[in-house]
């Protein structure tokens, strides 16, 4: 190769590769810098100059066509080339990307796609051609080589190099040959030394799948492709920056036309790139990330120490420990511990001492973590797991600059995120919303038109029904990947608002369920959008006219019959909501008593759940008008003969709790519901719907319990046993103080005269042999513990 290309191979994401690569190049001074990356990004790599881009960020290209084929190329501050990228910028310096351009990367991906959507279903669907993570360039981090086999060289350069030098922890023998070390003028040099013995040693070896190797021979030839023409555009030194493991395939001499041969013919695709916020979870291996590091957080300590020293300086070792001890103790003081100044200054001490005594020259991320276990945590795992998510993986979230070309919908974002002063960030965070404030209302606003957007930065927790509706609870966490999501949401608008609107319209004209609409409905007025809420209330209604079913109507009322009760901290169209929840209720009751007929006990038990909530919805309308008519409704109901039991019980019992049976009348439905011409199964199942949520009944109506005691004792042997499963499930969805008060009453017997207060505290009674037997399996039912 020419003499005047300089190779630097690098890992990505090292903090000490970085330092040695800054060094080399303020010593070479190159006339050109090139870096492994997407050509596409010359384009906004200007903006990396500007002081509001702070890492970790990512260069983002997705597909014009299908926005969720798309690439993330992240950078953290110590990564090698986000430095020679702001070393290019300072010095201004020709900068170029040098890689296979996203352009057939994202072709390819498209063409995969298509082909498996067009597979026939017996078909299994083609292998993906994606691409997007190279282990073989990267460097991924390996577990320890005693966990699994020695990896193979082109699957694992890391780990191949530490299990051949004797090392099992292939992440902690890097970290201290390369990354936390002083930096030496041969490191790039015995890199590609490396590098080049293990490509030998892989040879033609078939560890990576056919496909994928062919991707890495496209990269490589394009990257020589372009070293030659920076060589024509050049006269001086040319600075390559690429990962380690292509160092050897660039250095040796290839064809041109064989390289050219390579790349023709591949399919392209439109693409868009941009800048985008990233985190440091995502730039940790765990996250999948084929080129991630275990830990970022940490990195970023080693990279702050290594700015403080000089060109050729070791990390000095009771700094390095005892700030990095002393971030510990700070965080676990944020989240109310104690650690006292002389459990910090331990930690320090036992990291340097654990560290000669492994025969290290820095203490590592092990050394540290252990001795916080040992003298902060005191050998607590919960403190070390708070430990290993905010500061060893590490909390950062980047930002990007203003004036950095974004789409709309990102830029509308971040306007109300600074407005409001809604951060974003990598940790789950909980945030209470008062919604009688104006600064409160607006997040809540802004998180539910999220919601419709298919964008969940939070997650709502629940109403705050405690303190009243003016309260919400949210947990946070912001992803990455929410970047594509708003563009795929530009369909839909290009401002949060008119995209959530649009959004809830469309998946408005979709939904095929009345329930799925009513939740529109609500999704659209908690999210502050009355003209969509209007337009899906619309769709509800003209929807609910064309159904001939109950069930989805009974679905789609309480919601509704929610907003209109206790009210919101939102404008809404109350007036099109009652209209609305009028008109559904009146077609319920019509046909209430046809939608329970000829039901199993299963499709009994699910419409028995939604009747009690359309019942709650009723009462809380305060509709004298509906509830007369609701009570009609109700008294069908319980006289049909063909209707499922279950639903005739709840009936007479909705009846009875709004006052139009009383107890004579009720202990008569009873006695009928439970005399024998019934049949037992029947009767029990009567009883069930009629006892549901009923404890306190029992215990204050004494004819009723009366009623049910004898048909209890009338049972026959096998009926009764044979109805224990339905009577256990009946009586277990009473509360436990309940439960124990019934037992009382039944210890005591039916009869009015001899019943007494169970809340009382009294004398206990004499308990007869009969009952005494009786106990255990009426304790079985009641669901009690002796």
């Amino acid at each position: 190769m020419d003499e005047r290309v300089h190779l630097f191979g690098i890992r990505h994401h090292g903090p000490g590769c970085a330092r040695s690569l800054q060094q080399a190049l303020e010593a070479l001074n190159p006339e050109a810098v090139l870096i492994e990356g997407p050509p596409e990004a010359e384009a906004v790599i200007d903006f990396a100059r500007s002081p509001a881009m702070r890492p970790p960020l990512a260069l983002l290209v997705y597909a014009d066509s299908d926005p969720t084929l798309a690439s993330f190329f992240p950078f953290a501050e110590f990564s090698p080339e986000w430095r020679a990228l702001l070393w290019a910028l300072e010095h201004r310096r020709p900068l170029r990307f040098i890689d296979l351009p996203s352009t057939f990367r994202l072709a390819a991906e498209e063409a995969a796609a298509k082909r498996a959507a067009e597979a026939p279903p017996e078909s299994e669907p083609p292998e993906s051609e994606e691409v997007e993570s190279d282990p073989v360039a990267e460097f991924p981090s390996t577990a320890p080589a005693s966990a699994a086999p020695t990896p193979g060289p082109r699957r694992d350069p890391l780990g191949y190099l530490a299990a051949v030098a004797g090392y099992d922890d292939s992440e902690a023998w890097w970290n201290n040959l390369i990354e936390q070390g002083a930096p030496a003028p041969e490191l790039f040099t015995a890199i590609e030394s490396a590098m080049t013995a293990l490509r030998e040693e892989a040879g033609a070896e078939s560890e990576a799948p056919g496909e994928e190797r062919l991707w890495e021979d496209r990269r490589e030839a394009q990257m020589r492709l372009e070293i030659g023409k920076a060589l024509k555009d050049f006269a001086g030194p040319i600075a390559v920056v690429v990962g380690a493991w292509h160092v050897p395939a660039l250095r040796r001499k290839a064809k041109a036309g064989e390289d050219r041969a390579l790349l023709k013919g591949l399919a392209k695709t439109k693409v868009t790139v941009t800048w985008v916020p990233w985190t440091d979870s995502r730039l940790a291996v765990a996250s999948g990330y084929g080129a991630g590091v275990l830990s970022p957080g940490w990195y970023r300590h080693i990279w702050a120490e290594l700015q403080r020293l000089g060109p050729s300086e070791r990390p000095d070792l009771q700094g390095l420990a005892a700030r990095w001890q002393t971030r510990v103790a700070e965080l676990l003081r944020r989240e109310g511990q104690v650690v006292a100044p002389a459990s910090v200054i331990e930690a320090a001490r036992l990291s340097t001492s654990l560290a000669a005594l492994r025969e290290l020259a820095v203490p590592g991320l092990s050394e540290m973590q252990d001795a916080s276990l040992a003298a902060i945590c005191f050998g607590q795992a919960a403190p070390m797991k708070l430990i290993e998510r905010r500061l060893v993986i590490g909390a950062e979230v980047g930002e990007i600059a203003e004036d950095v070309p974004q789409i709309p919908l990102q830029a509308d974002l971040q306007r109300w995120q600074k407005r409001l002063r809604l951060k974003p960030t990598a940790l789950e965070q909980e945030v209470a919303l008062d919604l009688r404030s104006q600064a409160g209302l607006q997040k809540s606003a802004l998180l539910h038109r999220l919601g419709l957007i298919d964008l969940p930065w939070g997650q709502f927790l629940d109403a705050g029904r405690s303190r009243g509706t003016f309260r919400e609870r949210w947990q946070l966490q912001w992803e990455p990947e929410f970047s594509v999501r708003l563009v795929e949401a530009m369909i839909w608008g290009t401002t949060i608002a008119q995209a959530a609107g649009n959004a809830a319209r469309g998946r408005a004209e979709e939904a095929e369920a009345l329930s799925e609409l009513a939740g529109l409905v609500h999704d659209c007025l908690v999210a502050d959008l009355p003209e969509a809420a209007r337009d899906c209330i619309e769709m509800l209604q003209t929807s609910a006219a064309e159904t001939g079913e109950v069930t989805p109507l009974l679905e789609a009322v309480p919601p509704l019959a929610d907003i209109l009760r206790y009210g919101t901290a939102r404008r809404i169209p109350e007036r099109e909501l009652r209209l609305l929840v009028t008109s559904l209720t009146e077609e319920i009751f019509v046909g209430l008593h046809y939608a329970c007929r000829q039901l199993d006990e299963e499709a009994a038990a699910a419409m028995l759940r939604r009747c009690a909530a359309f019942d709650r919805a009723v009462q809380l309308l305060e509709d004298d008008r509906l509830q007369g008519d609701w009570q009609r409704a109700l008294g069908r109901l319980a006289e049909d003969d063909p209707a499922a039991p279950l639903l005739k019980g709840f009936a007479t019992r909705r009846l009875y709790d709004h006052g139009v049976l009383d107890s004579a009348a009720t202990s008569g439905q009873l006695s009928r519901a439970l005399s024998p011409a019934q049949g037992a199964p029947d009767a029990g199942a009567w009883l069930e719907g009629f006892l549901a949520d009923a404890g306190q009944l029992l215990l204050h109506d004494r004819a009723l319990f009366a009623v049910i005691d004898d048909w209890l004792l009338a049972l026959p042997e096998e009926d009764f046993t044979n109805l224990l499963p339905m009577l256990r499930r009946t009586f277990g969805g009473f509360d436990a103080m309940e439960r124990r008060h019934l037992l009382t009453l039944v210890r005591e017997g039916p009869r009015p005269e001899r019943r007494v207060d169970p809340t009382a505290r009294t004398a206990a009674p004499q308990v007869d042999a009969a009952f005494e037997r009786a106990l255990p399996l009426l304790r079985t039912i009641l669901g009690l513990r002796p």
